[in-house]
């Protein structure tokens, strides 16, 4: 992240986005990176890479876009977003620890597509950034 220049709001957002995906705590996910870089340049774990990297690009790609006029937005209902996520996080939770369970993929599914909509994002871990961001704010 040292190499990606940006406001400090937005490496937070940025961080919690890449701990969400990775499925563990920001200061879980803050610890590794500073493990990494006190290590020598040690590279993250797999996992953790790709979820920054992941999360990076869904920055830059948010910040790219021009931003629609305010009196465009319709805001969801804080409580439903909180709602959306609690469900994305715990679908997430029970596929991971059973992978072939269909229930628990759709169930994801659907908690992603909910998060999408509420979010009016197309791409998913976009939706779940600017969820944790606007539950943060509200």
């Amino acid at each position: 992240m040292a190499g990606t220049p940006c406001l400090a709001d937005d490496a937070e957002r940025i961080l919690a986005c890449a701990a969400a995906l990775a499925c563990t705590t920001v200061a879980e996910f803050a610890r590794a990176l500073v493990a990494a870089s006190a290590s020598g340049g040690a590279p993250l774990p797999t996992r953790l890479d790709r979820c920054l990297r992941q999360s990076v690009a869904a920055g830059r790609s948010s910040a790219a876009r021009p931003a629609p006029p305010a009196s465009d937005l319709l805001l969801p209902a804080l409580a439903e977003t909180e709602h959306a996520l609690g469900r994305f996080f715990d679908a997430r939770i029970r596929l991971r620890s059973a992978p072939a369970d269909e229930e628990a993929r759709r169930a994801l599914e659907d908690a992603v597509y909910t998060l999408c909509v509420l979010m009016s994002q197309p791409r998913p871990d976009v939706a779940v950034a600017d969820a944790l961001q606007y539950i943060s704010v509200g």
